[in-house]
């Protein structure tokens, strides 16, 4: 097997769609099916607006994904490039729990579509391992029956009547 390592880098948000063109490249290359690929796709996208939000660095801030095809399968690491940390102590109480909130979403969304999660303790870099030596039906079936139980949950607001 021959090892391959391709790298790219990302300058905000708004060239996601250059991270987009990295994965369906390296899906084509490795005949990878359209469920698989959306998995790869999606989890990819998330874990790199993960590591800008959580930066507070959306627009300004530089991702790099490096890709490695490896015995267990196919491996994207995203690290943040610049550590710039905005510490904005004015930031409400409110907005932050929100922002909690979100973020947990999304890792439970990319949790559910990848095989293996890492991530840093310092929240700088994810990897993200897709076993693609045996693709399976099953498994393509239960990550989707995840995601369809996660969004079609059920939550109950609760008003206070005065």
């Amino acid at each position: 097997m021959r090892k391959e390592l391709r790298k790219i880098t990302i300058s905000g948000s708004k060239e996601i769609n250059k991270l987009e063109r990295f994965v369906e490249e390296i899906c084509d290359s490795y005949n990878i099916n359209n469920e698989y690929f959306g998995n790869i796709l999606l989890a990819t996208t998330e874990s790199a607006n993960i590591l800008l939000a959580i930066n507070n660095s959306k627009e300004k801030g530089k991702v790099c994904i490096g890709f490695e095809r490896t015995p267990k399968g196919l491996v994207f690491h995203i690290v943040l490039v610049n550590n710039e940390i905005n510490t904005n102590s004015t930031e409400d109480l409110l907005d932050k729990e929100i922002r909690k909130h979100k973020l947990s979403k999304e890792i439970f969304i990319i949790k559910a579509l990848t095989d293996e999660i890492t991530i840093s303790i310092d929240g700088k870099s994810i990897r993200l391992v897709f076993y693609v030596s045996s693709i399976n039906y099953e498994k393509s079936l239960q990550r989707i029956n995840k995601l369809r139980e996660y969004f079609n949950k059920e939550v109950s607001v609760k008003q206070n009547k005065k």
